[in-house]
């Protein structure tokens, strides 16, 4: 019965945690090469990519984003989804156009979500979001700048939690019952509107899951990486370790 029930229970947890997105921001040009299997590839919308060594060896290098964007056509995968996850490394390293500003990380059009730093529309120097119909713009968790953080948020349909550094802060749960609106393109970098003020800084493992990611593997993610994490099906799975894995892309 113990074998039935793991057999069972495997595959649909499996299913629920699933890597829809994944940059590691390595290679070269203005295309940006999804690594998660689901061919979410990225476009910067000026050419203007530019990238630089990253927080650590290990990660390769990062992206810097001072005058340009990256489009990401929408596509199944990111919009028929009833819980997600984003995951990234996050530096914000310059101060942007002036107060009320809100430089985006991850950005859809018509604002129906939003994750961003704050320089002053609601509380300067805190990771704040939004999400159309089911919550406004909020303070935020505070996160110092010019500075490395690993942030992650989660969304199971009822609230939104953040992680810090592979810690949550529940302090700064937003409870937001409702659908979170996920179509159109997704833009990373910048708000979809291009405003200049809005560029962000840096960012580096950048990804997206169906599910709702636990502490557990958070902190598993921040310190081994994204791949290897989770399988997106057998034929994908990778059993190199994570440096490995970096030094081939």
């Amino acid at each position: 019965m113990f074998l039935a029930f793991t057999t069972i229970f495997q595959p649909v947890r499996a299913n629920a945690q699933k890597l829809v997105l994944y940059f590691p921001f390595e290679g070269s040009g203005d295309k940006v090469d999804d690594k998660s299997g689901q061919n979410n590839h990225g476009k910067f919308d000026n050419g203007k990519a530019k990238r630089v060594a990253s927080k650590d060896k290990p990660f390769g290098k990062a992206m810097e984003f001072e005058k340009a964007r990256i489009i990401v056509k929408e596509s199944k995968s990111l919009t028929d989804l009833k819980e997600i996850s984003f995951v990234m490394w996050a530096n914000k390293f310059t101060e942007p156009g002036g107060n009320g500003t809100l430089p985006r990380m991850i950005s859809r059009a018509g604002d129906k979500h939003e994750l961003a730093m704050d320089s002053g529309h609601m509380q300067k120097g805190n990771f704040a979001l939004y999400a159309g119909g089911i919550t406004g713009w909020n303070k935020g968790m505070p996160v110092k700048e010019k500075q490395w953080h690993h942030i992650v948020v989660t969304y199971d349909g009822k609230v939104f939690d953040m992680y810090l550094d592979g810690k949550l802060q529940r302090d700064y749960q937003i409870k937001a019952p409702g659908k979170l609106a996920l179509t159109g393109p997704l833009y990373v970098g910048s708000r979809h509107t291009g405003l200049g003020e809005d560029y962000f800084g840096l960012l580096d493992e950048l990804a997206v899951y169906s599910g709702v990611l636990g502490e557990k593997k958070i902190k598993e993610i921040m310190e081994n990486g994204v791949l290897d994490q989770f399988a997106v099906d057998a034929k994908r799975k990778l059993a190199s370790t994570w440096g490995e894995i970096k030094n081939r892309l």
